[in-house]
């Protein structure tokens, strides 16, 4: 067992947990560092955006496993990377920012070719996988756990990302098991990416909020999703797609489609709003 604050992964790296290892991450807000939503750059022209918080540019606590501008980089394994949240901590009082927001178990940050094999992850903060304005990722057979009553633990959150893969992968989670998202207004209209080319399949979602949720943070659409050949077990919603009036033109959903989706004990099965 390895105790870690943030890790922070390079280009060409490949991290391997094997069966019985667990990085197993402190609680204590004062030894992460903190990510500013926004940054101006010296031509006053630009900014530079590196936190996030439910799809605006806000400052955020540093991810558990923190991947920034990184190419190339594998995480695999049989091994566990447990975020150690609970009511004590992470968990108490969600809605209020201290000091900063909470972190993301896994963040991926403008990255290019990253994939997670094999491995668990679980107890997170919040969003517990959250790959953001990246691209070529794949999340093959990975065991996502978050107990049933833990607050904003969404499984995986792609957030404005090109070609996704989602292969054999189990979520049980305290809120949406998949969420797609390309952020709200201010972020959508500035930068207009939406969530693109992504498939799932062969997965099982159970006991959140959602199995596999569009939005609601889609101010910049979603594109080309394909789910097929999944299990969804005791969920709220199975297939949901939800958005706020006020987005706008270039909050277009388009291409999704949903193939092959076996239900177990979900309340409702499909719902658009």
């Amino acid at each position: 067992v390895y105790k870690i604050t943030s890790i922070f992964l390079k280009s060409n790296l490949t991290l391997e947990l094997e069966k019985g290892a667990v990085l197993s991450a402190f609680t204590d807000r004062t030894k992460f560092p903190v990510f500013p939503g926004v940054i101006d750059s010296y031509d006053e022209k630009e900014e530079y955006n590196i936190g996030t918080w439910e799809g605006n540019p806000l400052d955020m606590f540093s991810g558990i496993v923190t991947a920034i501008n990184a190419e190339n980089v594998v995480i695999t394994g049989e091994g566990t990377i447990d975020g150690c949240a609970d009511f004590n901590n992470w968990w108490f009082e969600p809605k209020i920012r201290k000091i900063a927001w909470r972190p993301r178990l896994v963040f991926i940050s403008h990255c290019k070719n990253v994939m997670l094999q094999g491995i668990t992850v679980q107890n997170s903060p919040s969003w517990t996988l959250h790959p953001y304005f990246s691209e070529n990722l794949s999340f093959v057979d990975v065991k996502i756990k978050n107990p049933f009553n833990s607050h904003n633990t969404d499984g995986l959150d792609p957030e404005s990302c090109r070609n996704v893969e989602v292969v054999g992968t189990h979520i049980s989670v305290g809120d949406d098991c998949i969420a797609i998202k390309s952020g709200k207004i201010y972020m959508g209209r500035k930068l207009k990416q939406p969530t693109e080319n992504m498939t799932v399949r062969q997965c099982c979602m159970r006991d959140g909020h959602g199995a596999v949720t569009v939005g609601s943070e889609i101010a910049a659409g979603v594109k080309n999703v394909k789910i097929q050949d999944c299990l969804f077990m005791n969920t709220d919603r199975g297939l949901r797609v939800k958005t706020r009036r006020g987005r706008g033109e270039d909050s277009v959903l388009d291409n999704i489609t949903f193939e092959d989706i076996d239900m177990d004990n979900v309340m409702t099965p499909f719902v658009v709003n």
